[in-house]
């Protein structure tokens, strides 16, 4: 959504002669006028557009971006979509694993989690008999280990924040092609977000600061548990809290949920004990991740913030305590000021940035992580290409995040895929994971003669 100007306060007198609630209520009545007028003013909308919600078919001329979104659905809605047996439930078992490079042995029957697009149940035959159509990615093996035992048939997941709780987009394409999506960040209790505003548009990016708005961790559970098995797509829940308590209560609550594979920890929330962010501080970080651990089986994924001192010794402290993951990274902290009120755009002043401007960053920390953790990272940051996830799996990441980007280009997670897909098949390789960490140091046996200063800037 776009940068809105903060509306100019109009004050309106209350009329004495009156009943005094009823005077605030024509009140009210005015300024909700007021804002859908500035909001049609804004959005390019009628009056009738902004104050119903509903489009006006004959008195609005398609955007640039409505037209290529039409053309887009239209030709995602005209493809087949393939059949999937019913062991595509992505509610089924998870099965727990040591850590290994190749899918284990039937992994392809036993889980959603583990099938692969080159598995053939994945494109029965239709009730025609004519071969159903199969996708640009059917056929390559892009099979990963996401987490610790946790095997996803791609690498391309959606971040936390910018895909909902999954079942809006389900409406714009098939999110079965997906290696699984992150749901909203989601807490104890319900959270109201921050106040406006909330977006900010930036060079190659944007400032938010929602403020973790979610209806509580039972409402997702009971709300959408039963539309996530229908989805055929594994659910990674991220978790936020402010006290250890916090975030090991979401995971209870979550607990048996179908469709859940996993739990990433949103390690970027100030203790309420101590003020300070449970991801700047790698015994906090540590703590949280032990407890959760201690009250699921399944994996565990710690998202870690750029803005910590050191970045790599928290990721090290939830390896130690337990964690089958980390995500590199969450947003990096940014300001944006309005020149003409002199003060922050953000109702909060700061907020997170992300997009293309912070994938330098984001690929740098995910190298440096994967060079000194055993388990997988997740490498998030300005994802908007398939060239740009191939820069994080290069730099060691086992799996990639797209965020930001669906906002421009909803079906952003599908051309990311399919160029990966591209390149595999383009570059004759095995699968995606001869890509893997291409681009880390090689062991010093294989680098002994060669000078080489991979710390630089760290």
């Amino acid at each position: 959504m776009a940068w809105r100007r903060p509306r100019k306060s109009v004050e309106r007198p209350i009329d004495v002669s009156r009943a005094l609630e009823q005077s605030l209520e024509d009140a009210a009545e005015g300024e909700e006028l007021d804002e859908t007028v500035e909001l049609a003013d804004l959005d390019g909308a009628s009056v009738v557009e902004a104050s119903t919600g509903e489009p006006d078919a004959d008195a609005r001329t398609p955007t640039d971006l409505e037209v290529k979104l039409r053309a887009a659905t239209a030709a995602e809605d005209a493809r087949p979509i393939p059949v999937r047996s019913a062991a595509g439930d992505a509610s089924a078992a998870l099965r727990r694993a040591p850590r290994r490079k190749e899918p284990p042995p039937g992994a392809a029957n036993a889980s959603p989690a583990f099938r692969t697009a080159s598995d053939p149940d994945l494109h029965s035959r239709a009730s025609l008999g004519s071969d159903s159509a199969v996708y640009p990615e059917s056929g390559i093996d892009l099979a990963v280990e996401a987490a610790r035992g946790l095997w996803l048939r791609n690498p391309v997941l959606t971040a936390s924040g910018t895909f909902g709780q999954g079942i809006e987009y389900a409406e714009l394409f098939d999110v079965a092609r997906l290696g699984a999506f992150v749901n909203k960040g989601t807490t104890v209790l319900a959270r109201p977000g921050n106040r406006q505003y909330r977006i900010a548009e930036t060079p190659s990016g944007i400032l938010n600061s929602i403020g973790l708005e979610n209806p509580g961790a039972a409402a997702v559970a009971r709300t959408y548990g039963r539309q996530w098995a229908g989805l055929g797509v594994p659910v990674i829940v991220n978790v936020a809290g402010y006290s250890v308590d916090d975030y090991v209560t979401v995971v209870r609550e979550m607990a048996g949920t179908p469709g859940v594979v996993a739990y990433e920890l949103n390690i970027s929330c100030p203790n309420v004990k101590g003020g300070m962010l449970f991801g700047f501080d790698p015994e906090l970080a540590a703590e949280v991740t032990a407890a959760v651990k201690q009250e699921t089986d399944l994996p565990i994924i710690v998202k870690l913030t750029p803005n910590a001192p050191d970045v790599v010794a928290v990721a090290l402290a939830v390896e130690a305590a337990g964690a089958d993951a980390v995500t590199a990274i969450n947003t990096v902290l940014g300001m944006r000021i309005d020149t003409k009120k002199r003060r922050p755009v953000l109702g909060t002043g700061s907020g997170g940035l992300s997009g293309p401007a912070i994938r330098p960053i984001a690929v740098h920390i995910t190298y440096q992580v994967a060079r000194r953790l055993r388990i997988p990272v997740i490498g998030a940051g300005g994802v908007t290409s398939a060239n740009d996830a191939l820069e994080f799996l290069m730099a060691g990441a086992s799996a990639v995040q797209v965020g930001t980007a669906t906002f421009a280009d909803p079906l952003a997670p599908l051309r990311v895929l399919e160029g990966l897909a591209d390149h595999v098949r383009g570059n004759q390789l095995q699968s995606i994971r001869d890509v893997i960490g291409t681009a880390l140091p090689r062991p010093a046996a294989d680098t002994e003669g060669h000078d080489e200063d991979d710390d630089a800037g760290a």
